[in-house]
C-alpha cells in the first residue's frame, strides 16, 4: 500500500513519528520539572549549617591553622561527612589520615567502636564528634 503524502509533501507516517517524538520529549520535561524540589523549601534542610553547629565547640579547641587527621564512617555517607567536616573547620586542613598529632573522629550515625589502638581520646564533644591524640606523634 503506498504512503499518501500530505499537502506539504511529508508522508503521514513521518509526521506522526515526529509528533510522537516531540510529545515524548515534552512528557519527559514535564516529569523532570514535576519531580524537582521546590526552590522555596531548599533552605529548610541546611546540612552545612547543622554541620557547623556540630563542630562549633571543637573548632574553638583546635589550632586556628595547620593540619589535623580525620576518621569517620566508611562508605559514601562517610565521604559526605568528611567534606562537611572540612567545610566546618576551615581554614584548618582536615586530612583523611591518622598520621597527625590530632585526629578528629566524626560518627554522626554510628559509634566509634573500632578505632586503632594508637589513638587516645582527648575529648568527646557529643553528636558523634570526638577529638583524639595520636600516641605515636607526641
Amino acid at each position: 500500500m503506498p504512503i499518501s503524502p500530505r499537502s506539504d509533501g511529508l508522508p503521514t507516517r513521518i509526521a506522526a513519528g515526529v509528533l510522537l517524538f516531540v510529545l515524548c520529549c515534552l512528557l519527559s520535561s514535564f516529569w523532570m520539572v514535576h519531580d524537582a524540589p521546590n526552590p522555596l523549601h531548599l533552605g529548610d534542610d541546611d546540612v552545612a549549617a547543622r554541620s557547623d553547629q556540630r563542630f562549633t565547640v571543637m573548632k574553638s579547641v583546635l589550632p586556628s591553622h595547620g593540619v589535623v587527621g580525620y576518621i569517620g564512617e566508611p562508605g559514601n555517607s562517610g565521604t559526605a561527612d568528611y567534606y562537611l567536616a572540612q567545610y566546618s573547620l576551615a581554614p584548618l586542613v582536615v586530612d583523611r589520615s591518622l598520621n597527625h598529632p590530632l585526629v578528629i573522629a566524626n560518627f554522626p550515625t554510628s559509634s566509634a567502636s573500632s578505632l586503632p589502638q594508637k589513638l587516645q581520646l582527648v575529648r568527646d564533644f557529643g553528636n558523634g564528634v570526638l577529638l583524639y591524640a595520636s600516641k605515636d606523634m607526641k
